[in-house]
């Protein structure tokens, strides 16, 4: 009875903690709430807490996107959280696109989404945070709700942040812990790791990565490599998608490639050579079968948490405003998506979902590098970076 009492307990807490909740039916007229680790963010839809504190309509919420578009990469995931907030609260959601990737692009799309009566919006990336720097003192109306940076100028010598403004961060490290960790349960433990660039976001998922295949093969008693390189570019080329089929040639089983187009040359690579990649930041693994999982940020879920956040009080919060909220298991605004069905072969959902539990309770720790100068201890894999 006393280890019954306990589990319910830890369920209960653990359900407090957990962005995406399930209610299952126990027994008879009891329920019981489940905790179910993200595996497919476009179909999460925000369930607020206290649902009597509902958003008031009536506003337009502006998507600022990249020159894909909304339509396009991470941005999709944006613009469907957007629209599936302002279709569930009555807002009306509209997106402008950049021309180009440039802080100048970017700032001609976010001037436009302000002056379109705007109460809200929403922008991802580095060129949206080098624009907003510029602008961000220049509309008194309207507020911003920024992904992955911080307003800052070009150099990145600086750094200001408005109080209209609230920033969110993922924790790359995480994601990229669960790539390896399952990467070496599932079987592959000669593994490298391509980046467009070596900038923290990216870095963070190489040491992630790397603290995540050690776990797995101190676990297993297996000895496992991993090879990394930067390509210094976020464009696909032929050489990079060479560089790739060389390193699975000469026997890297797996390669988790982060960064600008890098998933694309991934693509190429793995279906000319039938050997596996995992990409990050959004689900891509229906562009080939053999990118075998993509380790994400889960944005459709993060925007609507924030939206929700923003427009029950029509403002930013005063922890909120002006501020950089970091996200990831404790959220559940991280995962590991790989496919439907599911694609690995020996690391199942079952073990993902335990994994995940264990990393949000702290049971297991990932620790944050932003450089690869100083690494975490890693006995078990031997690390090759190639310059």
């Amino acid at each position: 009875m006393k280890k019954f009492l306990a589990l319910l307990l830890t369920l209960c807490l653990l359900g407090t903690l957990c962005a995406c909740k399930g209610v299952q039916a126990a027994s008879g007229e009891q329920e019981q709430h489940t905790v179910t680790a993200p595996t497919d963010d476009a179909s999460f839809v925000y369930q607020p807490e206290d649902p009597t504190l509902v958003p008031v309509g009536g506003g337009k919420i502006v998507l600022a996107a990249g020159p894909e578009g909304p339509e396009g990469g991470a941005d999709a995931m944006l613009w469907q959280g957007v629209q599936t907030f302002a279709d569930a609260y009555g807002y009306t959601a509209e997106s402008q696109t950049a021309a180009g990737n440039t802080a100048d692009d970017a700032e001609a799309a976010l001037r436009a989404a302000a002056e379109s009566g705007a109460k809200l919006v929403v922008c991802r990336g580095d060129a949206m945070g080098a624009a907003l720097y510029r602008i961000q003192g220049n509309y008194p109306d309207v507020h911003y709700l920024l992904f992955d940076s911080e307003p800052h100028t070009e150099d990145y010598s600086a750094y200001t942040t408005a109080e209209l403004v609230h920033c969110v961060l993922f924790q790359e490290e995480q994601a990229g812990y669960l790539a390896g960790y399952a990467s070496v349960m599932d079987g592959y433990t000669a593994l490298g790791f391509i980046g467009a660039r070596e900038i923290p976001g990216i870095v963070r998922y190489a040491t992630g990565f790397l603290q995540g295949a050690e776990a797995a093969a101190e676990q297993q008693g297996e000895s496992v490599t991993l090879q990394t390189w930067f390509a210094d570019t976020d464009e696909t080329n032929d050489a990079i998608a060479q560089r790739m089929i060389d390193w699975y040639n000469s026997g890297v089983s797996l390669i988790m490639v982060s960064g600008g187009d890098l998933y694309k040359s991934a693509a190429a690579a793995v279906n000319e050579t039938g050997a596996k990649a995992i990409t990050t930041d959004y689900d891509s693994t229906d562009m080939a079968e053999g990118l075998l999982a993509s380790a994400v940020k889960c944005y459709n879920a993060a925007v609507q948490r924030e939206l929700y956040s923003f427009f029950t009080s029509g403002t930013w919060a005063a922890d909120d405003a002006g501020q950089t909220e970091t996200v990831g298991f404790i959220n559940g605004e991280i995962a590991l998506e790989a496919g439907n069905p599911w694609r690995f072969d020996n690391f199942s959902q079952d073990d993902y979902r335990r994994l995940y539990e264990q990393l949000r309770t702290s049971v297991l720790k990932v620790d944050t590098y932003a450089d690869l100068d100083t690494l975490p201890d890693a006995p078990n894999v031997t690390l090759n970076r190639i310059m």
